[in-house]
């Protein structure tokens, strides 16, 4: 699956939460030196080669250097050297590589979250049986297939819109279907509002390292 090859319609602005600032750990990001939540950033290691690469899990060894999941901030980062100053000796690979590691990555999360939400019952799989629980008001989050027909898209959309759903424009049908180990499918639905936070982050950062669309609600992180 390609994290990228999405048209874009609508970007709205990716916030944060509000949280308890005495259990806020914060550190200052590579690109735009601005001071975040390290739960909003991502973590860099110089690999046993020698070589910065992404800890997008948070559990590798080494002293650890952070950058904003943000394309502008990681461009910033590589024009400025910063990697370089920050991990002295080691070497980085070129900011389009970077780029699209770290965009698989943040898919591959994507794709653990969904497949943890299919195996607790908390999916929803197929235009009748989405189109169904949305009108029962189960579902939080929904995932639409990318190459969707533009009627099809505009009716999901604005049902989602009515009904106050979150929904988000990745992959293609047969990519939702091979995930699930189905047919092609137009859109998966998620049940469960812990999935629901889950998943928004990471299409937030997609969407914040332009690699998809998202609908017509904000992006919460």
């Amino acid at each position: 699956m390609d994290a990228g090859n999405v048209v874009t319609e609508i970007a709205p602005e990716c916030h944060s939460g509000v949280r308890d600032p005495d259990k806020i750990k914060t550190r200052t990001c590579l690109g735009c030196r601005e001071s975040k939540d390290k739960g909003d950033l991502v973590r860099l290691v110089a690999g046993p080669d020698g070589l910065v690469v992404i800890d997008y899990k948070g559990n590798l060894p080494g002293r650890g250097s952070y950058v904003c999941p943000n394309e502008s901030c990681i461009r910033e980062a590589f024009s400025r050297k910063q990697l370089q100053r920050a991990f002295k000796g080691a070497r980085t690979e070129g900011v389009e590589e970077f780029l699209n590691h770290l965009r698989k990555k943040v898919l591959e999360r994507v794709l653990s979250v969904l497949s943890i939400s299919r195996k607790a019952g908390k999916v929803v799989d197929g235009r009748e049986a989405v189109e169904k629980g949305m009108e029962k008001g189960k579902i939080i989050l929904l995932l639409l297939a990318q190459d969707l027909s533009a009627g099809s898209m505009k009716q999901m959309t604005e049902k989602c819109l009515r009904r106050g759903i979150k929904y988000y424009i990745y992959l293609s049908k047969d990519e939702i279907g091979d995930f699930l180990g189905k047919g092609e499918r137009v859109a998966v639905g998620i049940t469960d509002k812990s999935f629901s936070a889950l998943l928004e982050k990471e299409f937030c950062r997609l969407r914040s390292l332009g690699s998809m669309a998202l609908g017509g609600n904000k992006c919460l992180r």
